[in-house]
């Protein structure tokens, strides 16, 4: 039995136990024998029993007079023996806590009972709630929203009941995990990228309008607007530019009017001082979504644009040069999530001439709400294990969920006869750094890395960076993702349900954290890559030359298929990718340096 469930199965066994106990010394005929020859040999009369008292009170409360009533109260007084008087007062003084039965007002349809009315309208008219589902099961605001309450968000993530959540999720089969993960052939994937543009290009022939110039410059202008009356909390005026923007902004429009309509939730959530709530509600409805739809969204991520796999393609490619003739391989894979990147690679190492290596994975990632804070991570090695037995590849797994910067070495088993690699895709910008604390996060997480003495340290970033100031930080977040609404309002139409899907897994929570939230609450804080090769240099790193041949694949890997707006190219020992010029993200390969300096 799962520890978890143990403990909370033993605290409700010795609740009943304590209850049956309690009960047990309330026996209510022995007490009366054994107290009415008391009253007898004193000449008084045996009271009634506390329930029967009690309704004697509450009866002679509403008839008697204040002065019969307060003589009655003191002959009851000195007739009550000891247990009698302690119940009673026990019971009058748990009646303080509940509110008059006559005074609760009950409102069945939004789920709601209050001893305060105004509690219920407030309900009623407040602004933010979610949608029950949509088609695909997953959670999306709505139009109208309404606050939930954290009582509410602590159900969601699992820590308000004693009893057991039992997992719903659907076992997902082993052929949609090959086809989203495994490399099943060129020809295979380039009809799927093409079968996506001809439905685009019937998409546009029907009729579907492209005024995205228009909106864009548009929507633009009032989303800065409305930031700056945000910003100084102007109610009515920002209220006012909300409307506005809600009339242009569509959750099933273009790529500008998508990302209006997200902007306009987070900057209203903002505005109502509900920033951090809303956000934690979109990620404990993420956290509890099975992982169907993160392989959905993954896959059609891969389909729509190239970046993942030249990250998965560099990064692997570098791990099998590094290990070519190793016999241990050790991967530490810092924000491992659901580990996409590694049925690849196993793939390819089974095709290694000879004995395969023996495989290790330390899956590192941040712990998530609820009782099961590894559960996905532990997941994870589960899941690689099944592809390690299919391809015959020695494997070995180990799920840590924790805070990054609190790993100690120790906890991560190095041996001195295995190749050791450090992993690092889009998980540093996770992580603290100097604005939030003196003693960097950032910089102690890159001290560990540098303590595991890696044969290769590969990292990859995203080329944007967020300011502490408000104002600021919304205009790079809009020009952000402006251009990646673009690339998939470009590459994907408007109509397919995984589009939804992968626009709010991968893209809507960093909006809303972004923009509805402030201080210790901003959950990234992204640089730039010359930003991080500053900080990578500082910190004692030696940055790897890219490889050709990698630069090759990559680039062939682009051309094959995907639009001939994405490009690639190699500049200062980053392998840059972007779309129409501008350069979104970068990957890159590290070694720690070994001078007396450092």
């Amino acid at each position: 039995m799962d520890p978890t469930l143990d403990y909370i199965s033993r605290y409700l066994l010795e609740e009943e136990i304590d209850e049956l106990n309690i009960n047990s010394y309330k026996d209510e005929a022995a007490l009366q024998d054994i107290e009415k020859p008391f009253y007898e040999i004193l000449g008084q009369k045996y009271p009634p029993a506390p329930n029967e008292q009690l309704l004697t009170s509450n009866k002679s409360d509403l008839s008697s007079s204040s002065s019969s009533t307060s003589t009655t109260s003191n002959n009851n007084m000195l007739a009550e023996s000891l247990p009698v008087m302690e119940y009673c007062r026990g019971i009058e003084e748990g009646m303080k806590f509940l509110p008059n039965i006559n005074k609760l007002v009950a409102n069945f349809k939004e789920n709601i009972v209050s001893a305060d009315p105004s509690e219920v309208k407030y309900a009623n008219s407040a602004r933010f709630k979610f949608a029950e589902k949509d088609d695909l099961g997953m959670m999306f605001p709505s139009r109208s929203k309404k606050y939930t309450s954290d009582k509410d968000l602590d159900i969601l993530e699992g820590r308000n009941s004693k009893i057991s959540m039992i997992d719903s999720e659907e076992p997902v089969g082993d052929d949609v995990y090959d086809e989203a993960l495994l490399d099943c052939g060129d020809h295979r994937l380039k009809g799927e990228i093409w079968s996506l543009r001809e439905t685009l290009q019937l998409e546009a022939s029907s009729g579907v309008p492209k005024k995205i110039q228009g909106d864009h410059h548009e929507l633009c202008t009032l989303l800065i607007r409305c930031s700056e009356a945000v910003a100084i909390y102007d109610q009515q005026r920002a209220q006012e530019l909300l409307n506005n923007i809600r009339k242009q902004s569509s959750p099933s429009g273009n790529g500008i009017q998508r990302l209006a309509y997200v902007l306009a939730d987070a900057l209203e959530a903002r505005l109502a001082g509900d920033g951090r709530e809303y956000f934690r509600r979109h990620i404990a409805k993420l956290v509890k979504s099975p992982d169907i739809y993160f392989l959905k969204s993954h896959h059609m991520l891969i389909r729509a644009a190239p970046f993942t796999r030249v990250y998965y393609c560099f990064s692997n490619r570098n791990i099998l040069n590094v290990a070519r003739n190793a016999s241990k391989v050790h991967i530490i894979d810092l924000g491992i999530k659901f580990g996409f990147q590694w049925p690849s690679l196993i793939q390819a190492i089974s095709k290694r001439e000879g004995v395969p290596p023996k495989l290790r994975i330390t899956g590192i990632g941040f712990p998530e709400p609820g009782f099961r804070p590894a559960k996905r991570i532990e997941g994870v090695g589960q899941r690689l294990l099944e592809y390690a037995r299919s391809f015959n590849v020695p494997f070995e797994y180990k799920g840590i969920a924790s805070q990054w910067e609190s790993i100690r070495i120790e906890e991560l088993t190095i041996n001195d006869d295995e190749v050791v690699i450090v992993n690092c895709l889009f998980g540093l910008r996770e992580v603290q750094d100097e604005t939030f604390a003196i003693d960097s996060p950032r910089d102690q997480v890159l001290k560990l890395i540098r303590q595991i003495k890696p044969q290769i340290f590969i990292q990859a970033e995203a080329n944007r960076s967020y300011s502490s100031f408000f104002l600021v930080r919304f205009r790079q977040v809009l020009s952000t993702y402006a251009a990646i609404y673009d690339i998939v309002d470009s590459t994907i139409p408007r109509k397919d349900k995984d589009r939804k899907l992968l626009e709010n897994v991968y893209f809507v929570p960093d909006i809303i954290n972004s923009i509805a939230c402030e201080g210790s609450d901003l959950k990234e804080k992204p640089e730039t890559l010359k930003q991080w090769q500053r900080r990578n240099l500082r910190a004692c790193f030696e940055q790897l030359p890219v490889n050709p041949d990698i630069v090759k694949e990559c680039k062939k890997l682009v051309r094959d298929g995907y639009d001939d707006r994405y490009f690639i190219q190699e500049d200062d020992n980053w392998l840059l990718q972007g779309w129409k010029g501008r350069v979104l993200a970068g990957v890159t390969a590290w070694k720690p340096r070994l001078d007396e300096g450092c």
